[in-house]
């Protein structure tokens, strides 16, 4: 089914259609975004995986959950400006067994494109690392990539940032910190079904994506306080692993922070909601 975005009173005019290149779902002219899934549109309809290759060539798939919706519509752009067949399904990619090395390669440039990178014109700080593990240092990345926060780790392995970052960097060892010490939340609430579950994330979801338009909207953080303070407190639900579970309610509560801060910085709470949308609507 075609989403109505521009009504047109003129028959004669030819109705241009555009894509999710994730759900696939098709747009008409003046759509720019998919609805669903919050990304760009594209003017090519999106292939089935059964159109990738021919029946008899194996494929291969890659789990992009992780990664933003710019930088998986990035990708998307990538593999068709090289002319290599793929599809989606949700946040992850098909494709030709034949076609990894090339889309490795690819995956990589995106994943450089898309980091943050260090203010030259800066002073920088310097984190020392030296008992962390391999594993929390890349836990550890991976949350100061999603709260936008540039970072690189030095030749001694120690964490190097831009100074004004510090105060966020320091919330964020904080509470990583404190998540690894007590265990990743072994304890805590536990609700009574799935559903209940879906809708506490929902409700979240919902809110932080009024929130990245409109940091303003008073419905939208009550309903994003009310949620977000049960995400911290619940144990693991069935389902996640410790470090998916923590890395969540890491992503929320840095919004959290945001909006609970004695003077709210507008830009902080647009991005960290983006940021919590798009971590939220992977697992809803």
């Amino acid at each position: 089914m075609i989403q109505m975005a521009e009504m047109t009173h003129d028959r004669m005019r030819p109705v241009t259609s555009m894509w999710c290149f994730q759900c696939g779902s098709e747009y008409r002219q003046g759509a720019t975004e998919c609805f669903e899934c919050g990304v760009g549109l594209v003017s090519e309809p999106p292939l089935d995986a059964d159109q990738v290759g021919s029946p008899d060539e194996p494929q291969i798939g890659y789990e992009l959950h992780e990664w933003a919706f710019e930088s998986r519509r990035m990708l998307d752009q990538l593999l068709t400006g090289a002319g290599i067949a793929h599809a989606w399904q949700g946040a992850s990619l098909v494709i030709r067994e034949a076609d990894e090395e090339q889309v490795d390669e690819l995956v990589e440039d995106v994943e450089h494109a898309t980091l943050p990178t260090l203010d030259p014109e800066q002073e920088h700080t310097v984190y020392e690392m030296t008992d962390w593990t391999a594993e929390q240092q890349t836990r550890l990345s991976e949350m100061l990539g999603n709260l936008g926060i540039p970072h690189e780790f030095d030749v001694n392995g120690d964490l190097v940032v831009n100074i004004s970052d510090e105060p966020d960097v320091d919330n964020a060892l904080d509470r990583l910190e404190a998540a690894i010490a007590s265990g990743e939340a072994t304890e805590g609430i536990t609700l009574d079904d799935d559903l209940e579950l879906n809708q506490l994330l929902s409700d979240a979801f919902d809110a932080a994506d009024k929130l990245k338009s409109n940091p303003r909207d008073a419905e939208a953080v009550l309903q994003y306080l009310d949620a977000a303070e049960i995400i911290e407190e619940l144990a693991i639900p069935f389902g996640f692993d410790r470090a998916q579970w923590g890395d969540i309610k890491l992503t929320v509560s840095a919004l959290l922070d945001a909006l609970e801060d004695e003077n709210p910085d507008d830009e902080i709470i647009s991005e960290r909601a983006k940021v919590a949308r798009d971590r939220l609507v992977q697992i809803i």
